[in-house]
């Protein structure tokens, strides 16, 4: 069988080897799609993931998210900084379960935690730019899933900061309980006080919780669901957010969804 090429219906399994190399050889996809009852949208269902690359999930989702509070615009700028790097992180993983390939240094990127402080490492802006091009090169049908979901955030949901702290702090595996908690009170305080943080932490909460869902669904169900067959993607979704409401470094993720599920993916290069 040979790949359809079509990045919004693919039924094939993968096959399971080596982290990127065998991917790469994989005859089809890593999930399948239908359509969803809202317009031009589609409902995801994702493949059995290969062992290595679901060794990288826990790891793909943690972040050193800040444990204390500074309002100054360089810190809050900081703060926006991390958001970008540890969506794209997250964006990039997921192209690696849908495409099973990618660029071969893509998993050691994946491994380096984003941390405030690395903010200034002279590496960064080439790692990041890979992990974009990564990101930016997913179906549209999967990037419009995770944007729509940081809407549900942005819309005014009354629990949205408890939300987003508690997701975002379990996942970043804190070293202990007075860690989560400082970390889950920093990012509640600054949903309330920076509200021009709000879309770049969404993006980063809606893409983690993406990866989150595509590996459990993925563990329990090939290609079935006996509740009813609605996929990892919510049915109907939340209304994607104005582009006014996310950061600006989400400009070529929105432009990616644009261009609408008939556009071609921008593959990395597959060798260093």
């Amino acid at each position: 069988m040979e790949p359809t090429g079509d990045s919004t219906h693919h039924d094939g399994r993968g096959e399971p080897g080596g982290l990127v190399g065998e991917f790469s050889r994989s005859v089809l996809p890593g999930y399948r799609a239908e359509p969803s009852c809202d317009p031009g949208r589609s409902r995801v269902f994702p493949a059995p993931v290969p062992a290595e690359l679901r060794a990288l999930g826990s790891d793909v989702r943690a972040a050193g998210w800040p444990v204390r509070l500074a309002f100054r615009s360089s810190r809050t700028a900081r703060l926006d900084a991390l958001c970008r790097w540890q969506t794209l992180r997250a964006l990039a993983y997921v192209h690696l379960l849908a495409a099973r390939t990618g660029d071969e240094r893509l998993p050691a990127d994946l491994r380096v935690v984003p941390d405030p402080e690395a903010a200034g490492d002279p590496g960064l802006p080439e790692l990041l730019e890979r992990l974009e091009q990564a990101a930016a090169g997913l179906p549209a049908d999967l990037l419009d899933a995770v944007v729509c979901d940081s809407g549900g955030l942005l819309a005014g949901h009354r629990f949205a900061a408890s939300v987003l702290a508690a997701g975002l702090t379990a996942d970043s595996r804190p070293g202990d309980p007075d860690e989560a908690v400082s970390r889950a009170v920093v990012l509640t305080s600054y949903w309330y006080e920076v509200p021009g943080l709000r879309g770049a932490l969404a993006l980063a909460w809606s893409a983690n919780l993406f990866v989150r869902s595509w590996l459990g669904w993925s563990q329990r169900f090939v290609y079935g669901d006996p509740a009813g067959g609605i996929g990892i993607t919510s049915d109907p979704r939340p209304p994607r957010p104005a582009a006014s409401a996310l950061p600006a470094w989400a400009a070529p993720l929105l432009d990616r969804i644009e261009q609408g599920p008939g556009a071609a993916s921008r593959p990395g290069p597959t060798s260093s």
